[in-house]
């Protein structure tokens, strides 16, 4: 198998979990991950290595075209020697060791025919042996069911970051059983997730016990009629203003025309999508959002699953709801971490009348209230310590409370900015590091101490960018495996005066009783300034 991107240790579990579970006759294991904690990741690994070890193609289903085309770059990105196609619409790549498929396309008998007949051909890597199943607590509706009966005997495995669905309706008949989990509090305890604030707008004037309900939530259009009678662009607005002048936001409402209402009490920084969007405009719209043109995104639901924004720090629930699943799918959007984000704010929009899904439908069993203004966190450090549970070290609330809030605290490598803000990990005498355009992407890059600079990646979003940078400082570095490794024994050892003077040549103060690793890193950033931040000046 050719060169893929290294997995984190958990992500590492789940997937020999699924291999285990399979393993074991298990035909349809399922893995929960909360948003942000890389499930394609994990699945990209686990359709590679299932190639691999059952010579066999895989199938991989998502619900809607953006997550096709996301999941496409995606699994490109974490194993680029895979042969990945496309079947949507008009693209037919029924040929591809792993095919991407839109329910929509591959449900109808006509595709699915397509599909088999190169699978009954005999021919070698013909059979399909894995379906994998994108945000599979939507798959109980009857075009999945389909397509799952046309491949019997094939193994599935599901991903999702919430099993439950809104509607109540059992996923007995999709998924045997849940066979690795990762929570958001879990994923914010370790660094890996960013921190949820809460902030209710209440809106007393809005009587959600008169708006109509379809599948046991409000219903869209009904919802959004009610919401605009009773004066939520303005009120949306103004906690805007209030709240997140200067954050970037991704607001939910009900319906198109709640959210063109919302968007215009905003203002000329806002923009609707929404299904009716066409594809080329919606594209548009990301990318100004990407690079700051664009501050607010108004949207109907498109963005709740899917879509990746990790520089939004304000997600907007001016979509009251019943349904937990949903909630959390919105609130998701903005838990992934990005420079310089400290917290995501959520506002949330409530009326009177009925329970409505809140910040606790994030971390169910873990958090039993959320005051105004506290975070997820601190909710669930209190909750904890109210219960009497014993505060040790393994506790939730102690790794919450002692978690490092800089972007990569999730991370085993001791990754250091130079002094105009590039990141990079020191390999032996070189360094891998993180290069930005600008516009929301990154490349990786090596660099000698002296000798001319390496793209080793190009155009990857900051997650995977990181997550490649650790993978090549591992097979760059002179002892494979320990680059730039946190918990190097060595780094807790006492300097000696001679690294401490080369660390003093670059000017700066040198800590009481310092270690070989803050002195380490303290050469490495110096040395690292004055290769990078001449050529990074004006890059974000």
């Amino acid at each position: 198998m050719s060169k893929s991107l290294h997995l984190r240790d958990y992500q590492r579990d789940s997937v020999d979990a699924v291999h285990k579970a399979h393993g074991q006759g298990m035909k349809r294991p399922a893995v929960v991950m909360a948003t942000g904690l890389g499930k394609t990741v994990c699945f990209s690994h686990l359709a590679a290595e299932h190639i691999e070890r059952r010579k066999s193609r895989v199938i991989v289903l998502a619900h809607r075209d953006e997550l096709v085309d996301q999941d496409i770059k995606k699994i490109s990105d974490v194993a680029p020697g895979l042969h990945v196609g496309k079947i949507k619409a008009g693209d037919n790549d029924v040929h591809a060791t792993v095919m991407v498929a839109s329910v929509q396309t591959l449900s109808r008998s006509s595709r699915m025919d397509q599909v088999l007949s190169v699978a009954a051909s005999g021919t070698y890597m013909a059979d399909i042996g894995l379906v994998i199943t994108d945000e599979v607590h939507l798959a109980a509706a009857a075009s999945y069911r389909k397509i799952y009966d046309a491949l019997p005997g094939v193994l599935h495995t599901g991903y999702t970051a919430t099993l439950a669905r809104g509607d109540g309706v059992g996923l007995g008949s999709v998924v045997d059983d849940v066979v690795f989990s990762r929570s958001l509090l879990w994923g914010i305890s370790r660094g890996y997730l960013c921190d949820i604030v809460g902030q209710s707008i209440a809106m007393e004037q809005l009587d959600l016990t008169k708006v109509r309900k379809t599948g046991g939530d409000f219903q869209a259009g009904a919802l959004g009629s009610a919401m605009v009678d009773a004066g939520s662009p303005a009120v949306i607005a103004a906690a805007m203003r209030k709240y997140a002048p200067d954050r970037r936001s991704i607001v939910f409402c009900p319906d198109v025309f709640s959210a063109h209402a919302t968007a215009a009490a905003i203002g000329p920084g806002a923009a609707v999508v929404s299904g009716k969007t066409p594809r080329e405009e919606r594209q548009l719209i990301y990318k100004k959002f990407e690079t700051g043109e664009i501050r607010t995104i108004v949207n109907c639901a498109v963005l709740t699953t899917g879509f990746d924004a990790p520089w939004a720090d304000c997600i907007v629930i001016a979509r009251p709801t019943q349904s937990a699943p949903l909630y959390v799918q919105m609130a998701g959007r903005g838990t992934r971490t990005w420079p310089g984000k400290e917290n995501c704010l959520l506002l949330d929009v409530t009326g009177t009348g009925g329970r409505l899904s809140t910040l606790i439908d994030l971390a169910p069993g873990e958090v039993d209230t959320v005051r105004q203004g506290e975070s997820l966190a601190d909710a669930a450090i209190r909750y904890e310590t109210e219960q009497d549970t014993v505060y040790e070290a393994d506790s939730l609330a102690f790794a919450l409370k002692h978690r490092d809030m800089d972007l990569f605290a999730g991370s085993s490598k001791a990754w250091l900015r130079t002094d105009g803000g590039v990141m990079f990990i020191p390999v032996g005498t070189g360094f891998v590091f993180l290069w930005a355009h600008g516009d929301g992407t990154w490349d990786v890059g090596a660099a000698p101490a002296r000798g001319k600079w390496k793209r080793l990646h190009s155009g990857l979003p900051l997650g995977t960018a990181t997550a490649w940078a650790e993978t090549e400082a591992d097979d760059l570095a002179p002892n494979r495996g320990m680059a730039g490794t946190k918990t190097s024994r060595w780094r807790k050892e006492a300097a000696h005066g001679t690294q401490i003077g080369r660390a003093r040549r670059y000017g700066y103060e040198i800590p009481e009783d310092p270690t070989k690793g803050q002195v380490s890193d303290l050469i490495a950033i110096g040395e690292a300034s004055m290769i990078f931040d001449p050529q990074m000046k004006g890059i974000k």
